[in-house]
């Protein structure tokens, strides 16, 4: 039985005010709820503010679990419940608490608010507990597994050892984190849980495993290599967009690239110019588009001098039509179709190395999501030096980063604009090239 006393402490420290004190029936008598009164006592008054009626006793040891919908009250919550049967049979079980307050007459009620009862907190601060050491148990488990794993690892070659060489890195890092430091880690998006960060580290292992010793392998290979037995190639199917963009952020390679040949997605990458390719040769003109599987497979290069990354396929669109452009300013053209993917990072990294690109210009909408996408743009390039320019609302260029960074940030502070908005024409195009 739950001691009376407990919860009369847990009233005093979790729901009273300043100078206000409970005074407790004498007798209790037979009732299954008891009604105490809150006082307010000061120097020279004493003053009832409120009523708070609990369940007269109940067992901690209850057999019922709580209602979905009690699981995430918390102590601070002052809930409006409907004056029903499963209001009273919540507040008879012990699980919620009535508080009244009264007006300053004392007696005029001035709200019913219902809070979390003494059972219920006990119940979800052990709850938390058993999540907190089921955690616990989940990454001394990984972490076992994974340095036994990782001792054994052998490299197909050692392009792929460079390949996989920061996601091996962020494993072997891993196994010295506590289960506070799985929870504060930036690898990882803010708004996921405990538990799937730590399926996201078993992910990652999975996949530095297989990608390490096979060339090639579909997606279904990676969860029934580290999971045996029925389901296990269904292990990681729940996360399977965001496991994969993890792996890309950690890693800087694509899965196609790091041997991964169907991931149940393929990725379009516009274009516009000559590009040669092992398996294909594509000519200035009209729009070209490639797959990501192509990309990752096949070696490209281009005769082109002069790179623009473009948000937007309006803007691919109408300078791939305009007669000669591409030809007489050696340019080509990718739309980066928003936020750029690893597709399009990868295809980016092999044209500045096989290509003598001389320099790459930008162009993005004049919006929070364009400047975004602009930063993307010119992160693709890291390692490679040349001449870079951005494209401003008035047709002027600027060639360095922070500056336009900065244009941008007080231009959308009054103002957004797109792209398509400030095209141009031929005219303008070659003269931010000829700049």
């Amino acid at each position: 039985m739950q001691n009376f006393e407990d919860i009369i402490s847990f009233i005093y420290q979790s729901f009273l005010k300043k100078d206000e004190q409970l005074e407790i029936p004498k007798v209790l008598g037979e009732a299954s709820l008891i009604d105490i009164d809150i006082v307010k006592r000061t120097a020279r008054t004493i003053r009832r503010v409120g009523i708070i009626t609990v369940a007269r006793e109940y067992s901690s040891n209850v057999e019922t679990l709580p209602d979905q919908q009690l699981l995430s009250w918390t102590v601070g919550r002052r809930a409006l419940l409907d004056d029903n049967q499963q209001t009273f049979e919540w507040l008879h079980k012990g699980w919620i608490l009535k508080e009244v307050r009264f007006k300053h007459d004392g007696r005029s009620v001035e709200r019913i608010q219902y809070r979390i009862g003494y059972l219920l907190y006990v119940y979800l601060l052990n709850k938390q507990k058993d999540e907190y050491q089921d955690f616990t148990n989940q990454v001394t488990l990984y972490q076992l597994n994974a340095a036994q794993k990782m001792e054994r690892i052998t490299y197909l070659h050692d392009e792929r050892l460079l390949q996989l060489k920061d996601l091996a890195l962020l494993l072997s890092s891993s196994l010295q984190w506590g289960l506070n430091d799985i929870g504060v880690q930036s690898i990882f998006p803010v708004n996921w849980s405990i538990s799937k960060r730590i399926s996201g580290l078993n992910f990652l292992l999975a996949f530095l495993m297989i990608s390490s010793n096979k060339e090639i392998f579909d997606w279904k290979e990676i969860g029934s290599q580290y999971y045996p037995g029925i389901g296990g190639s269904k292990s990681f199917d729940a996360y399977k967009l965001e496991f994969l963009i993890l792996l890309e952020t950690i890693s800087g390679q694509s899965p196609e690239t790091l041997g991964m040949i169907s991931s149940g997605q393929i990725t379009s990458v516009y274009f516009a110019g000559d590009l040669e390719g092992t398996w294909s040769n594509f000519r200035a003109g009209p729009v070209h588009a490639l797959t990501n599987i192509s990309v990752s497979q096949d070696h490209y290069s281009t005769r082109a001098t002069t790179l623009w990354l473009v948000e937007n396929r309006a803007v691919l669109t109408r300078m791939s039509v305009e007669p000669y452009f591409l030809q007489e300013t050696q340019s080509l053209i990718i739309c980066v179709d928003g936020h750029l993917r690893s597709a399009h990072k990868h295809f980016i990294r092999e044209l500045l190395l096989n290509s003598c690109i001389n320099q790459t210009i930008f162009w993005s909408d004049y919006d929070e999501a364009g400047l975004q996408i602009a930063r993307e743009m010119l992160q693709s390039l890291m390692g490679h030096a040349m001449r870079c320019k951005w494209i401003c609302p008035d047709h002027s260029i600027i060639t360095n980063w922070p500056e336009y960074q900065q244009r941008m940030e007080s231009l959308l502070q009054y103002m957004k604009l797109e792209q398509e908005i400030v095209l141009g024409e031929a005219e303008d195009w070659r003269s931010w090239i000829n700049h």
